[in-house]
């Protein structure tokens, strides 16, 4: 369910901190540790974030987030409020799920493990996007729906408010970005791009609804790492995944002039997602704000990108010809 480039599982000091965690958690659930097998699965290790992720494999299959560094606004226990939230509202749903919390603390969370492979895995190898996006939409579909909805009029100033902080910041110097011009111009497309005074819905939000936050198996799909509770217009949600997908695996020679998003595509998603349509005021307005979200996180200099990196902003800086090819 977790998926990158790791270290191995002896090399990591981290390793050994999270299974004498998972030795003094396992008799708390009448578990034996020694009856389980680990392997390190993902790991992260930067100024702000360090944490490992351990599949632990025995009479159940488990996974073990132990997290060492993490910034003060990301605590883990609001996550694991998140995680709790969303199982419990999907416990009911036959194929939209969230992973079951056997065990927390304010560096520890002990998870079941769900089968299948994440929406990223399943693109990598080649899969046809269209089922799987549409299966995506439906899990999403789910999480938004068994929660409070809200409708609400759509207001889009605080996102161009936003993106036009991060124009000012480019300008300045204080911000450095690839191919800066290139940038400015799609700030300032923006507003074209916005709706103000349509109706639009709020929901529940997952936070961090990217493509390998999703895992496709065979029981149905589970939806990973939930950002701490807080609610949105879904627009957030899908346009973060959707751009996910976009910037990584899109056909570039599909999408219409002045659009970030192929038909294709669209169609697949909303076949699954049944909340609100492709004219939400909010579906159609956030991808572009988040095209330049994912677009100021990617190193100026090419040289410090790593492939997965250099290869989004090839398509971001594509994307960006083609929505400034109808301004």
């Amino acid at each position: 369910m977790w998926s990158g480039a790791v270290m191995g599982i002896g090399r990591d000091p981290r390793v050994k901190q999270a299974l004498a965690a998972w030795a003094d958690i396992a008799p708390s659930l009448d578990l034996d540790p020694v009856a389980f097998r680990s392997k390190l699965i993902w790991q992260k290790d930067e100024p702000t974030r360090s944490h490992v992720v351990l599949r632990l494999t025995g009479p159940r299959r488990l996974i073990l987030k132990m997290v060492i560094r993490a910034p003060a606004a990301d605590p883990l226990d609001a996550a694991v409020s998140a995680l709790r939230d969303a199982h419990q509202r999907l416990g009911d749903q036959p194929k939209a799920h969230a992973p079951e919390v056997l065990f927390a603390s304010d560096s520890v969370v002990l998870m079941t493990e769900a089968k299948g492979k994440t929406l990223e895995d399943h693109l990598t190898t080649g899969r046809a996007p269209a089922p799987l996006l549409r299966r995506a939409g439906a899990w999403l579909a789910a999480f938004h729906g068994t929660g409070p909805v809200e409708h609400r009029t759509y207001q889009p100033r605080f996102m161009l408010e936003h993106v036009g902080r991060m124009a000012q910041a480019v300008r300045a110097g204080d911000l450095d970005v690839a191919e800066p011009d290139l940038f400015l111009g799609c700030c300032a497309a923006l507003p074209t791009r916005a709706v103000e005074g349509a109706q639009t819905i709020s929901a529940a939000k997952h936070g961090d609804f990217n493509i390998r936050n999703l895992l496709l198996g065979p029981d149905g799909e589970t939806g990973l790492d939930f950002k701490p509770l807080s609610t949105a217009p879904v627009g957030f949600d899908i346009a973060r995944l959707l751009m996910d997908y976009a910037e990584l695996h899109q056909p570039g020679d599909a999408v219409p002039a002045g659009a970030v998003l192929s038909p294709a595509t669209c169609a697949a998603f909303f076949e699954g997602y049944t909340l609100v349509g492709q004219d939400d005021p909010a579906v159609q307005f956030l991808p572009h704000v988040q095209l330049l979200n994912d677009w100021r996180l990617i190193p100026a200099q090419p040289s410090r990108r790593s492939w997965r990196q250099a290869a989004r902003m090839d398509a971001i800086a594509a994307l960006a010809r083609n929505v400034l090819a109808q301004t």
